[in-house]
């Protein structure tokens, strides 16, 4: 029996085995293109989270720096970092020591300088709400986080409804967010 034009001289057998090893490459080729696309993917997917996080996080300090701001100033003017500042007579037998408290002092310079920025980023906003005219809005910020005031307190003293004054907040919190920690506020 004779052997097909494109069969001289090789068997059936090998010509599968050729093909087979051909389509093993091809799908192994195909495999790994597909492990790095998912693996592409993967790290996409953990980046955007990352970042996810990390606005939460500078979202949830902001919040935090704005519940502490009231202590935060009382702080800077009442922490003692100098001997000179040591009026309490039971510590007189001290002086002369000439003790400074360094990290103190550090702490307090650090919350000195968060201050001026929160204070700096209020009147940014304020002028900014004017602009907008949602005042309203920046009122609702402030009567809470520096007056101390709760939701339903400015709810009515700004005759709104009880949930406005929080979404306010909430809304100014991611201005005032960006504000404080520039990109990473974003």
């Amino acid at each position: 029996m004779k052997k097909p034009e494109g069969m001289k001289g090789e068997s059936l057998k090998s010509r599968r085995k050729v093909c087979n090893v051909q389509n093993s490459d091809e799908t192994q080729q195909d495999m790994t293109e597909a492990i790095r696309i998912a693996v592409r993917k993967a790290f996409a997917e953990v980046k955007i989270e990352e970042k996810r996080a990390e606005k939460k996080k500078t979202l949830y300090n902001t919040r935090r720096l704005m519940e502490s701001y009231i202590d935060l100033k009382k702080y800077i003017n009442n922490a003692i970092t100098e001997e000179e500042e040591v009026t309490e007579a039971a510590y007189s037998v001290l002086k002369g020591e000439n003790a400074k408290l360094k990290s103190a002092k550090e702490a307090k310079m650090v919350t000195a300088m968060m201050i001026i920025n929160i204070d700096r980023a209020l009147t940014e906003l304020e002028t900014e709400s004017r602009k907008e005219g949602t005042l309203y809005k920046y009122e609702a910020f402030r009567m809470h986080y520096i007056d101390g005031l709760t939701f339903e307190e400015i709810a009515d003293q700004l005759d709104c409804g009880k949930n406005s004054p929080s979404n306010w907040c909430k809304a100014i919190l991611k201005k005032m967010s960006v504000k404080l920690f520039g990109i990473n506020g974003i």
